[in-house]
């Protein structure tokens, strides 16, 4: 009797604790039994924002953390029904680094561009580092996984459980997600049936010709919002960053892996959209609700702006540009005066929409 008591009172404490971070204990039925055998993510709560927007709460053993549990936030089209006999293609919205699930839907007009469409909307949140990579861990692997996670396990818990399409899905992302968007779109062909990055880190391998912001240090940035060692996520780059011995390599390799500029000839066959600035703020030249923006704002400016981060975007981005013509394996650019900031991505959200949702069939 006594041990039955210490153990009531354990999970009492426990279920406390869970509840004060958000969480449910998944019961019998309802959302927490929603997991595969062979996946070991399970979804453990739903909150309804609206008729349109479903708020997910998801728990796998890929993610770090206490509750090992992120959010994903699905805009629903009309119609949507989770006992449909049919499915929806989905277009993945990637957030930038320090970003969540909430960024799409709170910093541009998502649900309107979104609402005529016949389509899912998919805001997974990750980490403020996650590089949207499974982490190298000094070698070790492990949590968190972010690629597995999403990829291997969030998709196909959303194909089952929210009607989600299996084989009609497009990515997108802005900066760290716009990396991600590349980077799947190369390391999985055919998964996607188009991509588009919006002032994406597509080399964080990028160094920076006049001694300014350079690749590595966006992802140190990163690992300082992230309170981790920045090394966790894909080791050291070796030369020329942070040693003068060009044989000092490390674990370059693990970099270039990740790299949309040194996998672009996977890219070949999955329709591209890139888009970045050079660190001007001259004004989007655009507002929700006018005509669509204008080829006209794609000028190719000199990298002469003010902003540290979206000049390194611009020189990376251009980099990209290159070997994708050296390939010659078509993208549609736009290289414009603008900084890292929600106006510029917002209209190239909107630009980008109609290739977008032409390539799902919605």
């Amino acid at each position: 009797m006594v041990r039955k008591a210490r153990t009531r009172g354990v999970l009492a404490v426990l279920t406390l604790i869970l509840t004060l971070l958000g969480m449910q204990i998944p019961g019998p039925g309802g959302a927490g039994t929603a997991r595969a055998a062979d996946n070991p993510a399970e979804v453990v709560q739903e909150v309804r924002i609206d008729d349109r927007t479903l708020d997910v709460a998801v728990r796998s053993p890929r993610i770090d953390g206490l509750t090992h549990t992120r959010w994903v936030r699905l805009l629903l089209p009309a119609g949507w029904d989770r006992d449909a006999q049919r499915t929806w293609p989905t277009l993945w919205l990637l957030h930038g680094g320090g970003g969540n699930h909430k960024d799409w839907t709170g910093n541009t007009h998502v649900e309107e561009l979104a609402a005529g469409r016949d389509v899912i909307v998919v805001m997974p949140e990750t980490s403020a580092c996650s590089g949207y990579s499974d982490w190298w861990n000094y070698g070790k692997g492990g949590a968190p996984a972010w690629e597995t996670y999403l990829l291997g396990e969030l998709r196909p818990l959303l194909e089952r459980t929210y009607r989600a399409g299996t084989d009609r899905a497009a990515v997108a992302g802005l900066s760290m997600g716009g990396q991600g968007a590349l980077k799947f779109a190369a390391a999985h062909p055919g998964m996607f049936k188009a991509a588009a990055s919006y002032s994406g880190g597509v080399n964080m391998l990028y160094k920076s010709p006049d001694g300014g912001f350079s690749g590595p240090d966006a992802v140190k940035l990163g690992g300082i919002s992230c309170l981790a060692d920045w090394k966790r996520v894909w080791g050291e780059p070796g030369h020329p960053f942070d040693t003068d011995d060009p044989a000092d390599v490390r674990q370059r390799s693990i970099w270039e892996r990740h790299s949309p500029l040194h996998q672009a000839a996977s890219l070949a066959g999955t329709p591209l959209y890139v888009s970045y600035g050079n660190g001007t703020d001259s004004g989007t030249g655009w507002q929700w609700g006018g005509p669509p923006p204008s080829p006209a704002r794609c000028t190719d400016p000199a990298a002469h702006g003010d902003e540290a981060v979206e000049r390194a975007i611009f020189g990376m981005n251009g980099q990209l540009r290159a070997r994708l013509a050296e390939l010659r394996i078509p993208a549609t650019v736009c290289a414009s005066e603008g900084t890292h900031t929600w106006p510029y991505w917002e209209r190239e959200l909107v630009a980008s929409f109609p290739m977008l949702m032409g390539a799902v069939g919605a």
